[in-house]
């Protein structure tokens, strides 16, 4: 109680002048020695609320501090010790999981350096779908033969600008015949036949079917006295395209100035199925079976011509002749007399005809 006593002694010796304080210091008496018994406790009581009191009402009028030894107006402020700057968190990684913050009861979350808060704290900026980068298109290269036991590469991703490389596109047959056909044309405008013709060779065996070749390797082979190779060219054409009844007449207009009418024929009949409503195809099958002495068949195709076409008067001469060795004299004559009315016969033809019908 006496350290009490001497505090309050204290003050009002400070503020002598102070009106509140004279009245609090009347107020306020020493404490008298504690004496044992129940009573003591109560009046201790009693004591500590008017100090309280007393307290109280030099704090509410700005004077506790001055007694305390602060002046009005400054406190000073403890030292707080320098603290370390807060490490930046480390940036999100599509494994790991975001940070959330509390806000309004829900937690949302936050990226570090993509988002701020709110001045009044209140409120998060709406957070946007991040951005990935695309990564250029990488042309796969064709993968290395698999050795055994060999360890997978890991797969490398290119981030400059994609070369594609264009890789040439094979040549069809027909273009790399054509390549050797320009080469052989070429080699015949300069004069250089034997060259042509392995050119046109070449040209063919790269495409048999291509009918412009064949058709000059033909050329270049007559020209040149070679019947025996021209006639090889035109069997094999005939064998690929039997219709091409074109051929077939030059190979059988061949193998009849060799002699060889039965092979003439049968190149003929063996394409016949193409070349009905060819005159010249079937007045040559005429002749072809005269010269074999097989005039009734030889009648037919004869009158298979002069009906394809009626003013060409060599079919009605070789009709007349025809039924002239079968026996019909009569029907002979008719025909004479009609092929040369055509006055399309040649002088020694017309002259035969002449002959016929005298």
């Amino acid at each position: 109680m006496s350290l009490i006593n001497d505090m309050l002694r204290n003050i009002e010796a400070k503020r002598p002048d102070d009106p509140a304080r004279q009245s609090l210091q009347r107020e306020i008496r020493s404490l008298p020695t504690v004496s044992s018994g129940p009573g003591w406790l109560l009046k201790l009581l009693v004591l500590v609320g008017l100090l309280l009191a007393g307290v109280g009402i030099l704090h509410l009028n700005g004077l506790l501090l001055p007694l305390l030894g602060f002046e009005a107006g400054r406190v000073e402020k403890l030292p707080v010790a320098s603290l370390p700057a807060p490490a930046a968190p480390p940036r999100l990684t599509p494994a790991a999981e975001p940070a959330l913050a509390a806000v309004d009861g829900k937690k949302t979350p936050i990226f570090d350096n993509d988002l701020r808060l709110a001045s009044n704290l209140a409120v998060l900026p709406t957070v946007a779908a991040p951005v990935l980068p695309v990564p250029d298109p990488v042309v796969p290269a064709a993968p290395p033969a698999a050795l055994p036991d060999a360890p997978k590469a890991a797969p490398v991703v290119s981030t400059g600008p994609v070369k594609i490389e264009k890789s040439p596109v094979l040549a069809t047959p027909r273009d790399r015949a054509e390549a050797e056909y320009r080469r052989a044309e070429n080699a015949m405008t300069a004069g250089r036949s034997a060259e042509a013709i392995e050119g046109f060779r070449a040209a063919l065996k790269q495409d048999p079917f291509y009918v412009q070749a064949r058709q000059m390797l033909l050329r270049q082979l007559l020209e040149v006295r070679k019947a025996t190779e021209a006639m090889q060219i035109l069997q094999e054409g005939i064998e690929l395209q039997p219709a091409q009844t074109g051929w077939a007449m030059s190979l059988a207009r061949l193998q009849l100035e060799h002699n060889d009418l039965t092979a003439a024929d049968r190149t003929l009949a063996r394409s016949q199925g193409y070349a009905e409503a060819n005159a010249d195809y079937a007045g040559f099958q005429g002749h072809l079976k005269s010269r074999l002495g097989a005039h009734h068949l030889a009648v037919t195709h004869y009158q298979r011509a002069a009906r394809l076409a009626p003013n060409e008067g060599r079919w009605w001469l070789g009709l007349g002749l025809a039924l002239e060795a079968d026996g019909k004299p009569a029907e002979a004559k008719d025909a004479f007399r009609r092929s040369v009315a055509t006055n399309t016969l040649s002088t020694d033809l017309a002259a035969v005809a002449q002959q016929h019908l005298n």
